[in-house]
């Protein structure tokens, strides 16, 4: 992931939105008058399509983007999409538009993996022998074999991307047969898509299964009614593809290696996504919640500070964000969900461009919501509404509805701001703070806006 600056962010999301983009609510993400650090909150979406014109409109990094989140039910869940589909294709993105989730689909085979070890099925130290053909021999480092659970955390010793070993299940056994460790599975996390790819097989193998698709839909995506998330496309799901595309707008092919399907061979949309977040953040009852807890479930330390699971990444303690993305040659997925205070993220676009800071940034806006936003009494927000003069002439305009206010500049969009106490009040957007005082007669007289370091006074006018 490459992270943004708060500078980077704080300019990308006061650009003004253009009017081609879609929201598709499915409740509304406002946040209700009475707040507790107890209630899960959704930023507005307002919030990512500004992040999204910029990217798309001024930036020309994707055709299109879709970015969704879900908190408190699996009813409370906003879906946003911003773009077109391709160039020749001026339909806009939206929940239902179909991406490539590349190593997303990682966390799927990891919850089949837990599935099957709840069920009794597979031990999660079983050896990989245990699955394999008879004819395939399964390397071994001084008598240390490769269990389920090393390709499952990536510390199986296997190479991430062997050349030529992947295009077909004939050549994955091929080349594994004639490969030697260089350490002791488990020993040692090294991301591995060849042995992601690997698990997915042997898991559908061990099923009886004629392919990792298959295991999938049997077991994951039909219970849940997840009719949109496939490895090869429905004929309803192809007239919703979003086309791939480089960072050039240059159309791509996408990728096709069977043997890697429980890599990174998942096709799904925004919906969907949100559908599986809400059985992993136990928002709906469903015979996998055992497996999805397993798989959530920290296993091992992964590349930096934190765990992995069966396929998530984690925190080490297992509460927190758990996140994982993906990539291949011509799109970029972020899936993201926090334990503590379950709310979840998913970012989709149909080029092959970091997405994932928008992730996080909606994430960390929500936890902001969460903790920090409190009740005022909608006849006292009723008194700050007008407008607000500066001694050089600039008027801003403060707008009251109900129990919401807003902000706009001149030049500038509307923004709403959140109650910080009865006469604080600051924007999930960016960094600032509004603060209002009264005059000797107790009437709003004047407003000061701090932001990015700099000072605003302004009166009240008639």
């Amino acid at each position: 992931m490459k992270p943004q600056s708060s500078l980077l962010l704080h300019l990308l999301i006061l650009l003004a939105v253009s009017a081609c983009g879609t929201v598709t609510p499915r409740r509304s993400p406002t946040p209700s008058p009475a707040a507790s650090s107890q209630t899960s909150r959704l930023p507005d979406p307002s919030v990512v399509k500004e992040l999204l014109v910029q990217l798309v409109d001024m930036d020309r990094q994707a055709p299109g983007i879709v970015a969704g989140m879900i908190a408190g039910d699996p009813q409370e869940r906003w879906v946003v999409g911003y773009g077109r589909l391709s160039a020749s294709d001026e339909r806009v993105p939206d929940g239902d538009t179909v991406f490539e989730i590349g190593s997303v689909t990682k966390v799927f085979t990891g919850t089949l993996l837990a599935e099957a070890a709840v069920n009794g099925e597979v031990q999660l130290d079983d050896p990989i022998s245990k699955y394999l053909p008879k004819r395939v021999a399964a390397p071994e480092y001084e008598g240390r074999a490769i269990t389920l659970l090393d390709l499952a955390t990536h510390t199986s010793g296997l190479p991430r991307d062997p050349i030529g070993a992947s295009s077909t299940i004939g050549q994955m056994y091929a080349y594994l047969s004639g490969y030697r460790l260089t350490r002791a599975p488990g020993s040692t996390f090294e991301y591995s898509n060849y042995g992601f790819g690997l698990l997915g097989n042997l898991l559908a193998r061990r099923a009886g299964q004629a392919d990792y698709e298959a295991l999938l839909v049997d077991r994951i995506t039909g219970p849940l009614g997840m009719d949109s998330t496939r490895i090869e496309l429905t004929p309803d799901m192809s007239s919703r593809l979003a086309p791939p595309h480089l960072a050039s707008s240059i159309g791509s092919v996408s990728e096709n290696a069977p043997a890697l399907a429980g890599a990174g061979m998942i096709r799904s949309t925004a919906n969907d996504m949100l559908t599986f977040l809400a059985a992993n953040m136990g928002l709906t009852e469903t015979d996998l919640q055992r497996a999805v807890q397993l798989a959530n479930t920290p296993q091992r330390p992964a590349d930096g500070p934190g765990y992995i699971g069966l396929g998530w990444g984690v925190p080490e303690t297992g509460q927190g964000m758990h996140t994982h993305s993906g990539q291949t040659h011509g799109y970029h997925s972020f899936l993201a969900w926090d334990s503590e205070r379950r709310i979840g993220v998913v970012v989709l676009a149909n080029a092959p461009i970091d997405i994932s800071y928008i992730g996080v940034f909606l994430m960390s806006e929500s936890a902001k919501l969460v903790e920090t936003i409190l009740q005022v009494d909608p006849q006292l927000l009723a008194e700050y509404a007008g407008r607000y003069q500066s001694p050089d002439g600039v008027v801003v305009t403060i707008r009251v509805d109900g129990t919401r206010i807003f902000m706009q500049a001149p030049n500038r969009p509307e923004h709403e701001f959140y109650a910080r106490s009865e006469t604080e009040f600051s924007p999930l957007a960016f960094e600032a703070e509004i603060t209002f005082s009264r005059n000797d007669s107790g009437e709003v007289d004047r407003l000061v806006l701090v932001e990015n370091g700099e000072t605003f006074e302004a009166k009240k006018v008639p």
